[in-house]
């Protein structure tokens, strides 16, 4: 509809000289009886309002084309621009996506090295665990001194006391 309105702004001017041309104020009759001069004063006012009508039709054509050209003009820049704008959006956007998928390998990598260090402590754990089962079976060494050495001090005690 806003597309229309410069062709009617351009028009309205002209719209009231082609009704008022089109209509011709014929000159009264004053009786029944039509006369030659009648007539030919007639057919003149009907040519007057015909070459009327035909210059307002050539000068609204004129106008119409001037506005139908500014339309085209107006479309094609405005075609060029978002163009270019959807264009600019576009490389945005490529550039989000490849800084997005170099941020999801740089998490699957961590997500892996993750894994293996889960993975290896898990191993460390369970040797753990094992050497802890297998040292439970067998007398620690240090066990075995203080037993000694608590022995050794009970003979002593025992000798000193008999003497």
């Amino acid at each position: 509809m806003a597309v229309w309105l410069p062709v009617l702004k351009a028009a309205l001017p002209y719209v009231s000289n082609i009704v008022a041309a089109a209509i011709p104020a014929f000159t009264s009759r004053k009786g029944q009886d039509v006369s030659s001069d009648l007539v030919a004063q007639q057919i003149t006012e009907l040519q007057a309002a015909v070459t009327q009508n035909a210059e307002a039709v050539k000068t609204l054509a004129a106008q119409f084309e001037k506005t139908l050209t500014a339309m085209q003009v107006s479309e094609s820049e405005m075609s060029e621009r978002l163009t270019q704008q959807l264009g600019q959006q576009l490389g945005h956007l490529n550039e989000s996506l490849a800084r997005c998928e170099s941020m999801a390998h740089q998490a699957h990598a961590q997500v892996t090295r993750l894994d293996g260090v889960s993975a290896a402590l898990l191993m460390r754990v369970e040797e753990i665990e094992l050497q802890s089962k297998l040292q439970l079976g067998k007398p620690r060494r240090l066990d075995i001194l203080v037993a000694g050495m608590a022995l050794m001090a009970l003979l002593l005690a025992i000798v000193s006391l008999l003497r």
